[in-house]
């Protein structure tokens, strides 16, 4: 059976109608992923503004610029931007 995740409302009606008649259930989901860590607000961003205009070669080009970037962000940057988020 298959999967498909789909938040309802009355303009997906003719939506979950086609999903129902192909047997394809529907899951609700939270309008804000409860998953998202403090990291998708501050760490990617800071990487990809390092890495911004880079182009890499292969893989292992990409794993060490990455790994290159994380280390030039200062440790008190993470300090304070975790100490933060932990007092919303």
């Amino acid at each position: 059976m298959q999967k498909w995740s789909q938040r309802s409302s009355p303009k997906n009606k003719s939506q979950e109608e086609f999903l129902a008649t192909k047997q394809i259930t529907v899951f609700e989901h939270p309008a804000y992923p409860p998953d998202l860590a403090p990291s998708d607000f501050f760490l990617f961003p800071k990487i990809k503004e390092i890495l911004k205009g880079r182009y890499f070669d292969n893989i292992d080009d990409i794993r060490s610029n990455t790994t290159a970037a994380l280390k030039a962000i200062p440790q008190n940057q993470f300090q304070n931007y975790f100490e933060g988020w932990t007092r919303r």
